[in-house]
């Protein structure tokens, strides 16, 4: 049964890595945008600069604009 109960910015505190995981190396650009979202609305303001580098270096990786 699904929890109703989730609170979003304890998910994201507690799998950050997973989440940061699916921006990294998932094939599904939904998947990467929902990770994205996740991280953007749910990381701390004083991380959000680091959490900026970590899109650039996947974009490098990845050879996007």
């Amino acid at each position: 049964m699904f929890d109703n109960d989730i609170n979003p910015e304890e998910y994201v505190k507690e799998n950050r890595k997973k989440v940061l995981a699916v921006v990294r190396g998932s094939d599904d650009p939904f998947a990467r945008a929902c990770a994205w979202a996740l991280l953007d609305r749910y990381t701390p303001d004083n991380e959000l600069d680091e959490l900026h580098d970590e899109l650039d270096a996947v974009v490098e990786r990845r050879g996007k604009p």
